[in-house]
């Protein structure tokens, strides 16, 4: 083949349609935008699940102190309503206990229990099944005593408690309780003394349109009767709040300081960014054409191999060598030829597909690699390049055009056994096109050391 071009500064301007992967650009605003944006929202993420778990952890703790506050003030009120229950029995005990009362009975003297009755409010005579005496409160506790002679029953003394509004209030200023704290008693779920209806989700209750913080205890010898201890949502969600507002507070001026950093250093990680880029592409690319360099062309190969012989797939290689390169530095200079280099670039990179890779393989020498692709495809591909590039006028740097053909050897994958054949059978049909008079394609056959000229 050709002696290599010199090499050159990879700042030349690149033709049209090639794909400069290695150039050096200034850093734009609207990258600079999306670094900001970028980490911005990063950052902002673990600001706002902090914010909001704190937040929710505070919540859950002034909830549990309110449960804790409202469990003892349900004690308070259940010992108070035992207290009471115990001096209801021993009233009903002291008055089955007289003797006049216990004489009525035996004598059936109704008008006497009527009379002992009127000085005991809340408290109900029976003689033998029958009400003689006493007013029933409509909600209440009741605590009842027997007369029996000789086995039989002859009357009930039964003392209650009425369960009404005065009773919870009752109950509440004597348990330890919070300032808007209420005691509820409830029956069938409606509140004794309002008839409001309560909607109770879990820990919450629903009266009056306002949500409660609520935990309740059945009471005693009363079949669907419970006391409600309940907290308005509101009042805890204030207690909470100072604590939120430094919290918010801290992640804002978290979230500010992370601004603030973004937009002191944006520009210096991007540069760096760049560097790293840019090293990265130059490891990968050639400098002139902006194609894949040597070393990338020969890391795609050996992958690309793999592959094939992995799922069974063809793979074709087109080697293109320039014709007569050297007289076009001899007469026009380096310069000249450095544009005919990466004009070629430009036709074999925008000729293939996107799966092709497209390299400078040495020199005046390229390669096009083309997955998927059997001999007769390969060798059309090869042959419709070949004559858009014999087709193709190159304006040279100093004035003047010039045209230029090149001379390709294409070959498959077939029965070789590795890429170093695959690329020795494409050298061999290459060399055959310019022993042939160049401005050619040959196509390597399957079998070694055989070729056919394809003419033009």
């Amino acid at each position: 083949m050709a002696p290599a071009a010199p090499a050159t500064s990879p700042g030349h301007d690149l033709p049209s349609g090639v794909r400069r992967r290695g150039s050096q650009r200034a850093i734009s605003r609207r990258a600079l935008l999306q670094l900001l944006a970028g980490v911005l929202v990063v950052g902002l993420i673990p600001v706002v699940a902090t914010y909001r778990i704190l937040g929710t952890n505070a919540l859950q703790n002034e909830r549990a102190r309110a449960d804790s506050a409202l469990r003892g003030q349900l004690q308070g009120a259940g010992q108070e309503l035992g207290q009471l229950g115990d001096d209801a029995a021993s009233r009903a005990d002291d008055l089955a206990r007289s003797p006049a009362l216990q004489h009525a009975f035996i004598a059936a003297d109704r008008e006497t229990i009527k009379r002992i009755a009127a000085g005991a409010p809340g408290v109900l005579f029976y003689l033998h099944g029958a009400h003689v005496a006493g007013t029933r409160p409509p909600i209440a506790l009741a605590r009842s005593i027997s007369l029996t002679v000789n086995g039989e029953r002859i009357g009930t003394v039964v003392a209650t408690i009425a369960l009404n509004r005065r009773l919870a209030a009752r109950l509440r200023r004597v348990a330890p309780h919070g300032r808007d704290d209420r005691l509820l008693i409830v029956r069938e779920r409606k509140v004794v003394g309002t008839g409001q209806r309560i909607q109770l989700r879990g820990h919450s209750v629903q009266v009056g349109g306002e949500s409660y913080r609520a935990l309740l205890s059945r009471v005693p010898n009363a079949v669907g009767i419970s006391l409600f201890a309940v907290r308005p949502e509101k009042t805890i969600n204030a207690s909470v709040q100072p604590y939120q507002h430094r919290i918010f507070y801290a992640a804002l001026g978290s979230f500010a300081l992370l601004v603030l950093v973004v937009l002191m250093f944006a520009r210096p990680i991007l540069n760096t960014l760049g560097d790293f880029r840019r090293v990265a592409s130059q490891a990968a690319t050639d400098g002139l054409t902006g194609l894949a360099n040597r070393r990338s062309f020969d890391d795609e190969l050996a992958l690309e191999w793999r592959r094939a012989e992995r799922v069974g797939d063809s793979l074709a290689l087109v080697l293109v060598d320039l014709d007569d390169f050297k007289s076009i530095n001899d007469e026009f200079g380096h310069q000249a030829g450095d544009a005919v280099l990466r004009r070629v670039a430009a036709i074999l990179d925008s000729g293939g597909r996107h799966a092709d890779l497209a390299a400078r393989y040495g020199g005046e020498e390229f390669a096009l690699l083309t997955p998927e692709t059997e001999l007769t495809g390969a060798t059309k591909l090869a042959e419709r390049l070949r004559a858009e590039l014999e087709a193709a006028t190159i304006e040279l740097p100093h004035g003047g055009k010039r045209g230029v053909t090149a001379s390709f050897g294409v070959a498959v994958k077939g029965e070789l056994e590795g890429a170093e054949q695959l690329v020795a059978a494409a050298d061999e049909a290459l060399y055959e096109a310019k022993r042939s008079g160049k401005n050619r394609v040959v196509a390597a056959q399957p079998q070694p050391n055989v070729a056919t000229a394809v003419p033009v």
